[in-house]
């Protein structure tokens, strides 16, 4: 509590002397010259689409969104603590890549070969985060990202959560990491991207506080104190695995470099990206020129020469470029997943059966998985807004996995499954002279446990190139996917639930219209689905029949007024049959920013509030035993706002917030349940610090 006081103090002067200084305004709010860019690229694993990112590591507006299921568009219901289970409360029943399990609960924790940065930065680039708060709560990341030589690269990545919570058995403790690397060949013909990531998962499981009113009627503000349903479960989450992805071009790489002579530094140009060489400094800046280094400086040329790229004396500076077509790829991944779920008292009343052991439940499920994909992609011409006028991309991927379900620790008792796959995809675009974009893609998978998977979709783009600083972008897009249910509502076997099904396919035909100018962002999108399968109030796995409907409007906006922003995202969703598929009806996040500029631009101050909230609606409920939400009909969760009071400030290459998280908690009732039996954390304040190294 001391630290806290302390922190409080000093930001409280540092809000003073706003009054004491006259704000920046206009182009005086920029960057603080001891900053630098990197970029980073996530790789696709099937479609095209990957593409050349910037990091906002020096951007305060959302810094203090310090959870990671926490985003622009996210909205998620909790299990009352970071890092435990969660839900999306917006429906989208896009069908994952690879073996799926079962609806994941953890997807926005996991380091994924969707989701790890292979880095591009011209220097070494470092990135140390830590934040705390009430509840015992501490996250901490490293990032580390360098050139070892001439077209290679390597990096990593670390996260951990570690929260106790604020009720009885509720700890979360979460750790990943990923090692990547990058390497190009001088000729630029072969390229490979490579990594190696562990996620390790445990969670506390309480199965919810027993008696609500407790918490709802405010009858025992210790928290700690009140009763809970399990006292022994635990879940246990592994997933690890190697990523090997290998290119040989075959084409002629479209890429040239534009050198610029100067005096001091030699400047080249790629397209949209810029790499300046300094005798001292090295950084890779954007496209307005604008050199970000020990001094705020404009570049002037004075001659230029064009040569290509792989002839420019830059050692160690060449990186894998996302948008280059023309190749043929190999693919290997190796996945492992593991999950243990264990409690030392399963007649507590909590399970519905008990079909194995009275004494203690130990289920565990093992699948290993081996891929091979092997890819081709041409194209030809060239059109405003894409590489080529016409582009083909075909693909077959092979799949080894191995399913193991053991459910009896002393007695070794196990279930052995193999399964074989092969899927054949394609996409084909088409760019119409920068007017339109059409593309297009097929793919079907033959072997168990997804036999017969297939889907066709579709997409129109106007105009075909990225318009959205003018008068914007609009795309319609048409799709069907007939799946087989995820795995576990096909079979499953362990101490409290067994069952083996034969659904069939379930199909999701679904129509989506967007428009995007600027900072504003607005669509339409409309599912139907026929043969849904989900877990009803029993927690057990049914198919619906009846075919049925999900409608969504959605639109997000960022708008500026001088020192202040609004960033707001809102989602309206009406469901036909509500009977098996429950979403709120409206939810949506306003954050509302001022930022200031103080200390002649030593200091950049931002303060603010943001609000989330979602109407009333019978939430899902948790089963820890499967990791997963089945629907309930006793509580209705929702129409309570969750407000944040914050401050996120910038000196030099270091970022801070202080966030009071929940500041309004007990002021409208103590209905605050996103998941039935499971308690927001009340009102508490949270520090955290992120600081950029780039030597």
């Amino acid at each position: 509590m001391r630290y806290f006081t302390l922190i409080v103090i000093a930001l409280f002067i540092a809000v003073k002397s706003i009054y004491a200084q006259v704000p920046a305004t206009g182009s005086d709010f920029k960057l603080s010259p001891d900053t630098a860019t990197v970029f980073f690229v996530n790789i696709e694993q099937r479609w095209p689409g990957s593409s050349i990112q910037k990091m906002n590591d020096t951007l305060l507006t959302g810094f203090q969104f310090f959870d990671p299921i926490i985003g622009k568009t996210s909205l998620n219901a909790v299990n009352g603590n970071i890092g435990l289970a969660y839900k999306s409360l917006v429906f989208d029943p896009s069908p994952e890549i690879g073996f799926r399990f079962a609806p994941s609960v953890v997807n926005y924790y996991l380091l994924r070969n969707d989701n790890i940065r292979y880095y591009q930065s011209f220097a070494p680039y470092s990135n140390v985060a830590y934040s705390f708060g009430a509840g015992k709560e501490q996250l901490f990341s490293v990032t580390h990202s360098q050139n070892i030589a001439r077209g290679l690269s390597l990096g990593v990545d670390m996260r951990i959560i570690n929260s106790i919570g604020n009720y009885l058995r509720q700890k979360s403790d979460n750790s990943s990491v990923a090692f990547q690397g990058q390497f190009i060949t001088d000729n630029q013909r072969y390229a490979a991207l490579f990594n190696y990531r562990s996620n390790r998962y445990k969670w506390r499981e309480n199965g919810g506080i027993k008696y609500d009113s407790l918490f709802t009627e405010n009858l025992e503000p210790e928290r700690n104190r009140i009763s809970i349903n399990l006292e022994s479960a635990e879940n246990l989450i592994k997933e690890s695995g190697v990523f090997i992805q290998q290119y040989y071009y075959f084409g002629r790489n479209p890429r040239k470099a534009e050198v610029i002579v100067d005096e001091a530094e030699t400047t080249l140009i790629f397209e949209n990206k810029e790499e300046v060489v300094g005798e001292a400094d090295t950084t890779f800046i954007s496209v307005n020129k604008e050199v970000v280094g020990e001094a705020d400086t404009t570049l002037i040329s004075k001659k230029k020469v064009n040569i290509p790229v792989s002839k420019a004396e830059l050692p160690g500076r060449l990186f894998y470029n996302p948008e280059r077509s023309d190749f043929l790829r190999h693919t290997f991944t190796y996945t492992r997943n593991a999950i243990l779920y264990t409690d030392g008292n399963p007649r507590s009343g909590f399970y519905p059966e008990i079909f194995i052991d009275s004494v203690k439940t130990f289920d565990s499920i093992f699948h290993h998985e081996f891929s091979n994909e092997f890819v081709f992609e041409g194209g030809i011409g060239r059109a405003i807004g894409s590489g080529k006028a016409v582009l083909l991309r075909a693909g077959i991927e092979h799949t080894l996995g191995i399913y193991k379900n053991g459910f009896n620790k002393d007695k070794n008792d196990s279930i052995f499954r193999k399964f074989n796959r092969i899927t054949t995809f394609a996409y084909l675009s088409a760019n119409a002279f920068g007017v339109a974009k059409a593309e297009g893609k097929v793919w079907v998978t033959n072997g168990a446990p997804f036999n017969g998977d297939k889907g066709i979709s579709a997409m129109l783009t106007l105009p075909a190139f990225d318009n959205s600083t003018s008068w914007g972008n609009l795309t319609a897009s048409l799709g069907v996917n007939a799946l087989q249910p995820d795995y576990i509502f096909q079979y499953h076997y362990s101490n409290h639930f067994s069952w083996e099904n034969s659904f069939g396919q379930q199909t999701i035909l679904s129509g989506k219209v967007m428009y995007a100018r600027k900072f504003l962002k607005a669509g339409f999108n409309f599912y139907t689905l026929d043969g849904y399968v989900y877990f009803d109030q029993n927690a057990k796995p049914v198919r619906e029949n009846a075919a049925f409907s999900v409608s969504q409007l959605y639109g997000l906006a960022e708008i500026k007024l001088g020192h202040f922003d609004i960033h707001a995202f809102a989602t309206w969703q009406n469901v036909t049959n509500t009977e098996v598929l429950r979403v709120p009806d409206l939810a949506g996040r306003v954050s509302a920013y001022y930022s200031v500029a103080l200390f002649k631009r030593a200091l950049y101050l931002q303060t603010g509030l943001s609000l989330m909230y979602n109407t009333a609606f019978y939430g899902d409920a948790y089963m820890p035993a499967l990791r997963s939400y089945y629907v309930q009909n006793e509580v209705k969760t929702g129409s309570y706002p969750y407000i944040d009071g914050f401050i996120n400030f910038r000196v030099k290459r270091a970022r801070m917030f202080l966030v009071m998280k929940h500041l309004n908690s007990g002021f409208s009732g103590y209905n605050y349940m996103m998941v039935p039996s499971y308690p927001m954390a009340d009102r508490g304040l949270r520090f955290g610090v992120s600081w950029n190294f780039f030597d």
